[in-house]
């Protein structure tokens, strides 16, 4: 339960003028995909801390079906690392990549402790 995947069809509304993925757009893909993966981790609410180390790799055309992967890199008490790739159907190598870090919250905002939903799953804690 620690990985998701979703895939997107390139389409012109996501582009800019050069025919490829607009940069904004892969960005809230990654993001979107990293608060999936989060969410379906555990059992809080949660929100985006960071973006950290987003690389767009290769352009990606309209047209293009993008596949976008995230995984669980870490989990701490109340905030998870979240890494997220994204590669065109048939490519060998990724054209976006990002990691995010993502904080367990309640209704007021506060951070909590992260409660996994399935704890054989988990990968090992850090601070």
């Amino acid at each position: 339960m620690n990985e998701f995947v979703r895939s997107d069809l390139v389409l012109p509304r996501h582009a800019n003028h050069y025919g490829t993925l607009f940069g904004p757009e892969g960005l809230s893909w990654l993001g979107q995909v990293a608060y999936l993966a989060a969410s379906r981790y555990c059992h809080e609410d949660i929100v985006m801390a960071a973006a950290k180390d987003v690389a767009f790799l290769a352009p990606v055309p309209v047209g293009s079906v993008l596949h976008l992967h995230a995984r669980i890199a870490r989990v701490g008490r109340s905030s998870m690392t979240v890494e997220v790739r994204a590669r065109v159907d048939g490519a060998n190598a990724d054209a976006l990549r990002a990691s995010f870090e993502m904080v367990a919250v309640d209704k007021q905002g506060r951070p909590v402790r992260i409660q996994p939903r399935d704890a054989s799953a988990a990968p090992a804690s850090a601070g």
